[in-house]
């Protein structure tokens, strides 16, 4: 019986080992996928963070507001972080905000770099605009 109770504890502890870490705004991990839209005729930037892990943040600039979002499944946070590496960010400059703009982050140990796009006169490659899209159809 004590054999049976043993077995039972450090199976439970195994199980709840496994699970993976869970942070929050203010504790961010250094590997994070960064997208968002700002500007127009309020100004506000709409800012979502994606982790590793599947979780997801939204902070709203005016009313200042973070929450955590339902987590995006492991399987599709996988696919977004691969394209997010395959777009490899780090050898674009692209900085043309427009009145409404568009951004995505890739922040990691190494690096932070930020496209930025949403001018009239600069039209944005549309594989970078499709990971946006993929980024914001999880969010909704």
């Amino acid at each position: 019986m004590k054999l049976k109770i043993t077995l039972t504890i450090l199976l439970c502890m195994l199980l709840f080992s496994c699970k993976s870490q869970q942070f929050t705004v203010d504790n961010l991990p250094e590997k994070r996928l960064v997208f968002g839209k700002g500007g127009g005729m309020t100004g506000v930037i709409d800012t979502y963070i994606l982790l590793e892990n599947g979780q997801l943040f939204h902070t709203n600039s005016i009313t200042k507001k973070s929450e955590e979002l339902n987590s995006i499944s492991e399987s599709k946070t996988e696919e977004l972080f691969d394209h997010l590496d395959m777009l490899q960010l780090v050898n674009v400059d692209f900085n043309h905000p427009g009145n409404v703009y568009y951004f995505i982050e890739d922040v990691n140990e190494e690096f932070t770099t930020k496209i930025v796009w949403g001018s009239f006169e600069y039209g944005i490659a549309p594989k970078y605009k499709a990971l946006y899209e993929n980024l914001i159809k999880q969010i909704k």
